[in-house]
């Protein structure tokens, strides 16, 4: 038995501890290749947090800038409607006032035309009067220096037939006519200033409407 253990121990000695090694080193390897594979496997995955990192920190950056540029525009924004919402109260005051004067103009301007207009046929009424007047004033003047009989009309109470002042007649109708020729002028002015009036408010109305 002694001589057999020694012949196989004389073999190969070292076998069994070679075995031994061999196993370790390939259980290192293969630890060492499964650490690698891990290593390389976190390298890429912290490589792409790292670019994951960055892309959402510049997407943050510029979220940062569009909400910077969207703040900005928001106060122009509220600085615009301000100012609107001042305009569309001045438009409004300044559109009732409009209509208050207009109305007033308008209710002056009826009451001058009807007082023109009043008087415009009151002085036509006294013209064709006093026409008519010193027509027949002056026929009786023709009839009187015609009459034969003068001398019947001589006494107390007969004074002659009215004749009238026929060149006064001629100075009183001439001026009713220049009367006359004011009023017909005082409602074509009138007339043409209310037209314009009321055009000019109309088209201010629906200007102030339409801002």
């Amino acid at each position: 038995p002694l001589a057999l253990m020694a012949s196989r121990l004389a073999a190969d000695p070292f076998e069994k501890v070679k075995t031994l090694i061999q196993k370790l080193v390939e259980r290192l390897l293969a630890e060492a290749n499964s650490e690698a594979t891990k290593k390389s496997f976190c390298d890429e995955e912290l490589g792409k947090a790292r670019k994951d990192r960055e892309y959402r920190f510049q997407e943050s950056q510029k979220l940062s800038i569009e909400l910077g540029s969207l703040e900005v525009k928001q106060d122009e924004l509220e600085a615009e409607i301000s100012e609107l919402s001042a305009s569309v109260t001045d438009l409004t005051h300044a559109l009732g006032n409009a209509t208050d004067d207009r109305k007033l103009e308008k209710a002056a301007n009826i009451a001058t035309l009807q007082e023109a207009r009043d008087g415009l046929d009151a002085v036509k009424t006294a013209v064709a009067i006093l026409k008519v007047f010193y027509k027949r004033a002056g026929k009786a003047t023709v009839l009187l220096q015609a009459s034969p009989v003068d001398e019947d009309t001589d006494g107390a109470g007969f004074a002659g037939a009215y004749t009238g002042k026929q060149e006064a007649s001629k100075g009183i109708i001439g001026m009713l006519q220049v009367i006359q020729t004011d009023f017909e002028r005082t409602v074509r002015f009138v007339e043409a200033a209310e037209k314009q009036a009321s055009a000019d408010f109309v088209d201010f109305d629906r200007a102030s409407r339409a801002d």
